[in-house]
């Protein structure tokens, strides 16, 4: 994955991070940027890989809320969630 600020890149890993890790990645190596200035810049597999944590501990749970529940409040909170991961984690645009 890439962090890029401004258009820059700031850093390559080697591995995908989620949120969390990634900021504590650029505290550790003295990064004092505004997360909201970042792009995350995952590839296809890593953003695959991301997602599939993120659905498993956060949506899932919404998922089984609404089965259990069966109302539509409860799938709108769940589907909400996955758009949410979604946007968070996008697919690269082939080009």
């Amino acid at each position: 994955m890439k962090i890029v600020h401004n258009g820059g890149l700031i850093a390559t890993i080697g591995d995908a991070l989620d949120i969390h890790q990634v900021e504590r990645f650029l505290f550790t190596n003295g990064f004092a940027l505004p997360f909201n200035e970042l792009e995350l810049i995952y590839t296809k597999d890593e953003a695959l890989d991301v997602r599939k944590k993120a659905y498993k501990t956060q949506s899932d749970p919404l998922y089984m809320e609404w089965q259990f529940d069966k109302t539509a409040e409860k799938e709108q909170v769940w589907r909400d969630k996955v758009a949410e991961i979604k946007a968070r984690y996008p697919l690269p645009v082939d080009s």
